[in-house]
């Protein structure tokens, strides 16, 4: 097996789990929408945790719009003060990690057409 065949394949290892990683923070990020409505509190706590996630903090756009959900006027907490004003915030950064996916994908794709 020649070195450049074995490097495709490390890469594309390392995409496919960073797809899986991806959708995975999706799915938290959209259950975090909901838990905040029902809890306040546990919601801001979830999101300090989400935000100390390497994942999230490898991705630039994705951190500062979860970061935006933090604080609101007046250094309020949204979580707390607006429930339905933070999951709108999280259905952007759903949108966000979804852009992500599709960037990922298309690097497999890419590395796919290549190796043929």
């Amino acid at each position: 097996m020649s070195w450049l065949s074995k490097i495709a394949r490390s890469d594309k290892v390392r995409i496919e789990s960073n797809i899986a990683r991806l959708e995975e923070l999706k799915l938290r990020v959209h259950e975090l929408g909901y838990f905040a409505m029902a809890s306040q509190s546990g919601g801001y706590q979830a999101l300090l945790e989400l935000l100390d996630n390497r994942l999230v903090q490898g991705r630039d756009r994705v951190h500062d719009k979860l970061k935006s959900a933090l604080e609101g006027e007046n250094n309020s907490k949204l979580v707390l003060d607006a429930p339905a004003r933070f999951q709108g915030i999280m259905v952007e950064a759903e949108d966000l990690i979804e852009r992500e996916i599709f960037q990922e994908k298309r690097k497999l794709r890419e590395l796919l057409s290549e190796k043929e």
